[in-house]
């Protein structure tokens, strides 16, 4: 697979055609054995997709030790997390207005939290530990995850609405970057009624999800640039100005895209260190 985007440890991928439905994406996160560059944290950018995920460390024959499967739940602000050397994540990221009919869980009753998958869904981390227990890398316990919840998708009964559906599915071909009362207005439907589809698939009014979709895509631009020029990335991204970009930033990331940026340049990871990410022991 070629990633769709990739910053330090950090890898995501675009779903195959069966999942794209009520996948937004998949993604792994490695961090090296041996100490982290200093300074290096990953700060996690707001979304609101769900990602069902392996969570957990290999030994030198990839065998899985110290290991769960785990929900990470949507976030309205950026979260930082530890690098923790050896950490292995890779995880199936699911569409808000799928995570009830898939989950049988609300969304935001995970919000910003990690949790154990068997707290919340025991039948599927049942159904999960096997299969994933028997992976020997981060693309084989992809691929268990994506079997799991593909055979979760052909066995639902339930389905998020079609209102939600095409509306949020336009909203991230756009990033963000589409009026959502002309989108009511596409779908033949008054704006308060569009909301209220939204909000009852995923807990969030879709200028929100609109608002958090903006931001990442605006961060991924300046991900590409050793230096860049600020005033281009917030107008790529569908801001007004680079003052609205900087003001959105320090809300929901909580320091200024410069910093943000010299953060995630500090968690990128050489080749040399990428091959050192099974345990030397």
């Amino acid at each position: 697979m070629n990633p769709t985007h990739v910053i330090g440890g950090y890898r995501e991928f675009a779903p195959g055609a069966e999942a794209s439905g009520f996948c937004e994406s998949v993604w792994i996160h490695q961090t090296p054995y041996g100490p982290a560059p200093a300074g290096a944290a990953h700060r996690v950018l707001p979304e609101m997709g769900v990602s069902l995920a392996f969570q957990g460390f290999r030994d030198a024959e990839g065998r899985p030790r110290a290991w769960s499967a785990i929900l990470a739940g949507p976030k309205l602000r950026a979260q930082v997390f530890d690098l923790v050397p050896g950490r292995e994540l890779a995880a199936i990221k699911i569409k808000p207005e799928w995570v009830g009919p898939l989950l049988d869980i609300d969304p935001l009753a995970v919000e910003s939290q990690v949790v154990d998958l068997v707290t919340v869904a025991p039948a599927q981390a049942d159904r999960l530990h096997d299969v994933l227990a028997r992976t020997r890398s981060a693309e084989a316990a992809l691929r268990a995850l994506m079997t799991a919840m593909l055979a979760a998708r052909r066995a639902s009964r339930t389905s998020p609405s079609t209102v939600a559906c095409v509306g949020l599915d336009a909203v991230r071909r756009r990033a963000g970057r589409v009026s959502c009362g002309q989108l009511a207005t596409r779908l033949g439907l008054s704006d308060r009624h569009f909301r209220r589809y939204v909000r009852d698939s995923t807990g969030c009014p879709p200028k929100t999800y609109s608002r958090l979709l903006r931001f990442v895509d605006a961060t991924w631009t300046a991900d590409r640039s050793d230096h860049p020029v600020w005033a281009d990335v917030a107008l790529s991204a569908g801001y007004f100005d680079q003052s609205h970009f900087i003001r959105d930033c320090i809300a929901l990331a909580g320091i200024s895209p410069a910093a943000l940026h010299a953060e995630r340049r500090r968690q990128v990871i050489d080749d040399h260190g990428m091959s050192a990410l099974s345990n030397p022991a």
